[in-house]
C-alpha cells in the first residue's frame, strides 16, 4: 500500500520543476486537478482529475474521495480562498485562515490595518469629497491584481467612468479612490515561521505603461534597494507588530509600497510569494526557501526552523520581465542559451509555442521572467543586450513579438 502523503496541486505552474523535485526528495505523491485536460501540473503529477478548483464544494469532495493530505495553490490568489475552505472542511493543514487572507488580499481592509498600526498609506477619498486640488487620483478595484481595472483620473467624470470599469474586476464589487502617488515602488519581503516574522529583503521596482495605457506593469525589479536600511529603521518593527496582530504564523509575505526617496507608503500586500517567483531572491540573499516552507505547511510537515540570515552580498539581483505584443507564438529561439548563461540565476517561461497573446496591457503579456545576477548598471545593460540579441519570439509571419520595457520605459 502506498503510504506516501498526497499533495493536491491547484497552482504553481511557474515553479513546477521545483515542486517535482520537492516531491521526489520528500516522498510525496503529486495530484493535480483543473478544468483543462492538459496542464503542466497534471503532467508532473501521478494522479490527475478534471474537477474545477474554483468550486469549493467539488474540491472538498475530491479531497475526501482521493484521500488528499494537503493542498498547494502556489501564488494563485483566486484559488487560495477556495482551497482554505476545502482544507478547513476536511481538517487539512493551511498556513492561513479565511479572515487573514481577506485582510491581506483586500486593498481597503489592508489599508485600514496599516492605519491602525501607524504605517503610512496613500490618502483615500469618497467620490463626493473630491476637490479640484485632489486630482489626479487613482481608481482601482479593492480586490484585484495584475493592473486590471486600474485608472488614473483627472476629473470627476473620469472617476465615474473609471469606477464602472474597475468594479468589473472586483470580486466584491468594491472600488478604491486614492491619492495618486507618482513614485517608483519598493517591494518588501517577510517570511513568517512559527509566529516569528522575519524581514527578508527589499527591492526597487520600476514600472512602465503598455500600449500607452494609463495603467502600468513591472519593467524591472532590483535587489537590494538603496533604501533598505532606512525602511528597517523607520517601519520594520511596526510592520512585524502589525502582522502579529492578525495572528500570522507561517508563510511568505510581500508588500508593494510607494517610495518617495525613503518615505514609504504601503499600497498592497500578498500573503504568498509573487507571480515573478520572488522566493528565488529571498533564498539567494537570506537562505530561506519560501516555496519549500509553503509545501511543508501544506502537508503539515514539521522541520527544524531555519532563521533567515543575510548571506550573499557580492552581487546585485534583478527580476526582468520580457513582454510580447499581440499575436500567436509560432517559434521561440534562444531559450537554451539563456538557461545556461552565466548571469542567469533562474529563467522562468510563462508562454510557449501556440499561445495567443492579447495586448491587454496587463501581466498577461509577460513572456518570461529573467532572474539575473549582475555587478553594476553597465553590466546589466550589457546583459540585457545579450538577452535580446539571442532570445526571439516569432509569430506566423516571422515578426519578433518580444520587447523589453526596461529599455523602452527608461528604467535602466
Amino acid at each position: 500500500m502506498d503510504k506516501r502523503k498526497k499533495l493536491l496541486l491547484l497552482g504553481g505552474t511557474n515553479c513546477a520543476d521545483e515542486i517535482k523535485e520537492y516531491a521526489k526528495n520528500n516522498n510525496v505523491c503529486l495530484t493535480a486537478t483543473g478544468i483543462y485536460p492538459d496542464t503542466i501540473l497534471k503532467r508532473i503529477s501521478e494522479e490527475a482529475y478534471d474537477v474545477d478548483a474554483a468550486d469549493p464544494d467539488l474540491l472538498t469532495k475530491l479531497v475526501e474521495e482521493a484521500n488528499i493530505d494537503g493542498i498547494f495553490t502556489g501564488c494563485n490568489e483566486y484559488i487560495v480562498p477556495k482551497a482554505i475552505q476545502a482544507a478547513t472542511a476536511c481538517d487539512l493543514p493551511r498556513y492561513c485562515n479565511v479572515d487573514q487572507w481577506d485582510i491581506c488580499m483586500n486593498k481597503e481592509k489592508f489599508k485600514q490595518l496599516c492605519i491602525e498600526n501607524d504605517v503610512p498609506v496613500a490618502r483615500k477619498y469618497a467620490i463626493e469629497e473630491l476637490k479640484e486640488e485632489d486630482f489626479p487620483v487613482v481608481v482601482k478595484p479593492a480586490d484585484s491584481c495584475g493592473s486590471q481595472g486600474f485608472n488614473i483620473c483627472n476629473t470627476i467624470d473620469e472617476v465615474k467612468a473609471a469606477i464602472e470599469r474597475a468594479v468589473k474586476f472586483s470580486r466584491t464589487n468594491s472600488v478604491l479612490i486614492e491619492q495618486y502617488m507618482p513614485y517608483d515602488a519598493a517591494i518588501i519581503h517577510y517570511t513568517a515561521i512559527d509566529g516569528n516574522i522575519y524581514f527578508c529583503g527589499m527591492s526597487d521596482k520600476k514600472s512602465s505603461s503598455l500600449q500607452g495605457k494609463n495603467s502600468s506593469v513591472m519593467s524591472l525589479q532590483v535587489f537590494p534597494s538603496d533604501f533598505t536600511n532606512t525602511y528597517i529603521e523607520k517601519l520594520d518593527k511596526k510592520v512585524v507588530k502589525m502582522f502579529k496582530s492578525i495572528g500570522i504564523q507561517n508563510g511568505p509575505i510581500w508588500i508593494e509600497a510607494f517610495n518617495n526617496n525613503g518615505d514609504i507608503y504601503f499600497n498592497e500586500m500578498g500573503y504568498r510569494f509573487g507571480g515573478s517567483m520572488t522566493f528565488h531572491p529571498v533564498k539567494y540573499f537570506y537562505g530561506i526557501d519560501q516555496l519549500e516552507l509553503l509545501l511543508d505547511y501544506s502537508l503539515g510537515n514539521k522541520k527544524e526552523p531555519v532563521v533567515p540570515v543575510l548571506k550573499n552580498t557580492n552581487k546585485q539581483y534583478c527580476i526582468l520581465p520580457l513582454h510580447v505584443s499581440s499575436g500567436i507564438i509560432d517559434k521561440i529561439i534562444g531559450e537554451d542559451y539563456l538557461v545556461n548563461a552565466e548571469y542567469m540565476y533562474k529563467y522562468i517561461p510563462i508562454h510557449s509555442v501556440g499561445d495567443k497573446i492579447k495586448a491587454d496591457a496587463t501581466v498577461n503579456q509577460v513572456f518570461c521572467y529573467l532572474h539575473i545576477l549582475f555587478d553594476d548598471a553597465e553590466n546589466l545593460h550589457s546583459i540585457i543586450k545579450d538577452v535580446l540579441d539571442n532570445l526571439k519570439v516569432y509569430d506566423r509571419d516571422n515578426n519578433n513579438l518580444l520587447f523589453c520595457l526596461a529599455n523602452k520605459g527608461g528604467s535602466l
